[in-house]
């Protein structure tokens, strides 16, 4: 599968994907054998940031049979869950197919409301659970009751608030695409699967001067692929706002005049 792109650390070891292009997908092989006796829990991301990766339902299952063979628990960072672009290819919840496993989520990505600073560990571990309620009342106590109050709101109207996220995300991956499509002697692009994010790698130049350049001439923020791993000449773009248009046509005429 090629050296390392990426990693999803947890204790000693690296779960990895393959930087080889078009294909990317979980290096199962490469957990395997980094996996220890003393592994307690393996950490995974999907729909994936930075990449817009989403797990195959195969390698989901392949994944889930490991664990169970393994002993070990899966914490599974679900923050961009309900912005798959296929809603067939959505994976269930890990809390809901593995009793020893972790679900994250929040309100801040799907659902678009990140000022309610609001989230969630779901586990149907009663032990686990109990743990994880006297570790938060040993730190934060408790959530802003006003907050609370308004996400129980807009969880009753997820399927609004979740459509509006998936229609501003397709339409700004629209312009996206041809925006790569007539670069690709500057930019490879790889197309992500869900979320509102993607991981281009760019040609030819440093990556560091790169964004550094263009957010200073532009004012358009890229985050380095550096700042995962030194090796990565890509970048993070993100396009889950809906003032996303006015900022690509910024990214566009720097593009344009570089």
């Amino acid at each position: 599968m090629g050296r390392a792109f990426f990693g999803v650390r947890c204790g000693n070891y690296t779960l990895s994907e393959s930087p080889s292009y078009p294909e990317l997908t979980l290096n199962m092989d490469f957990l395997r054998r980094h996996l220890r006796p003393e592994t307690r829990a393996v950490i995974v991301n999907c729909p994936h940031n930075p990449t817009g990766y989403q797990m195959s339902s195969e390698k989901w299952e392949e994944l889930l049979a490991l664990s169970q063979e393994q002993g070990f628990r899966i914490f599974s960072d679900e923050v961009y869950r309900f912005l798959e672009y296929d809603p067939a290819k959505r994976l269930p919840a890990a809390c809901d197919v593995a009793v020893n496993a972790v679900s994250l989520g929040v309100m801040s990505k799907a659902f678009g409301l990140p000022g309610l600073r609001i989230g969630w560990l779901a586990t149907r571990d009663r032990a686990l659970f109990q743990r994880l309620c006297a570790y938060k009342d040993y730190t934060t106590i408790c959530n802003s009751a006003p907050s609370e109050f308004l996400a129980r709101i807009a969880l009753r109207h997820r399927d609004t608030l979740i459509t509006r996220s998936q229609d501003i995300i397709r339409d700004n991956l629209a312009l996206l695409n041809p925006f790569f499509a007539a670069r690709t002697d500057r930019f490879r692009w790889r197309p992500p699967l869900a979320g509102p994010i993607a991981f281009p790698e760019l040609l030819r130049e440093d990556v560091e001067t790169f964004c550094d350049n263009v957010v200073r001439e532009a004012g358009v923020l890229l985050l380095p692929g550096t700042v995962y791993d030194p090796h990565l000449n890509h970048f993070r773009i993100g396009f889950g706002r809906a003032n996303f248009p006015m900022a690509l046509a910024q990214f566009t005429e720097y593009m344009n005049s570089y």
